[in-house]
């Protein structure tokens, strides 16, 4: 009589390494996103509440030549780009948008790395397909492409509003002086980096190929 043919587990194996590189993947990736949030939320509790606030970034118009660049001939043209002030006694709706800036990146940081940590323990399990893997990876796209674009609208925003309360002295303006005009601070730059959204796309890619594997996988599973 034939013996019963024992049941062979059909999902492959990794090894040691590889499960040594996918806890350490999901222990840094939970480790960032802890990180993130705790960052953001003292990012946001300072943006709110310190005064005075030092904030970094303002684009500056008609800016002087740097002075120690004078002496050297190679250097045909100099200027400074941006500007960090201190300021005290801001007004709410500049510190609402700044918070609210801090409050959209920390948020996209800890979704994406929070997805990180589900597929390294999906992959441990030897399961990286199925429909919560796909959600999360839509999720993180979300998050990248608002997060990675309202970020530096509400940044923007922010800073114009604080622009707005120093008053026109503060800004560059036009100097009969002067060709150049007169230096100031911009009343409003926003350079809008659209990379986040080329990021996101491909990461929708990404979560598009995970519903199709979902949907091979429950094909062989069917089969055995």
């Amino acid at each position: 009589m034939d013996a019963a043919t024992p049941q062979v587990d059909e999902r492959p194996t990794m090894s040691r390494g590889d499960r040594f590189a996918l806890g350490a993947t999901a222990a840094l990736a939970g480790l960032v996103a802890l990180g993130a949030a705790a960052g953001g939320v003292l990012s946001v509790v300072n943006a709110l509440r310190d005064d005075p606030l030092t904030i970094s970034g303002f684009a500056l118009a008609n800016a002087r030549t740097p002075e120690f660049t004078a002496p050297f001939a190679q250097v045909t043209d100099a200027r400074y780009e941006s500007v960090t002030l201190t300021l005290t006694e801001l007004p709410d709706a500049a510190r609402w948008l700044l918070a609210g800036q801090a409050a959209v990146v920390a948020l996209a940081v800890t979704g994406v790395s929070l997805t990180l940590l589900w597929l390294a323990l999906r992959v441990l399990r030897t399961r990286p397909f199925g429909r919560s893997m796909t959600a999360a990876l839509v999720a993180s796209a979300a998050l990248i492409a608002v997060g990675g674009t309202v970020s530096q609208v509400l940044d923007a925003a922010g800073k114009a509003a604080v622009v707005d309360h120093l008053g026109p002295d503060v800004t560059a303006g036009a100097d009969t002086a002067r060709p150049e005009g007169y230096e100031g601070l911009m009343a409003f730059a926003l350079d809008l980096d659209l990379a986040p959204l080329g990021v996101a796309l491909a990461l929708g890619v990404v979560a598009l190929a995970f519903q199709v594997g979902a949907r091979l996988q429950r094909d062989t599973e069917g089969l055995v």
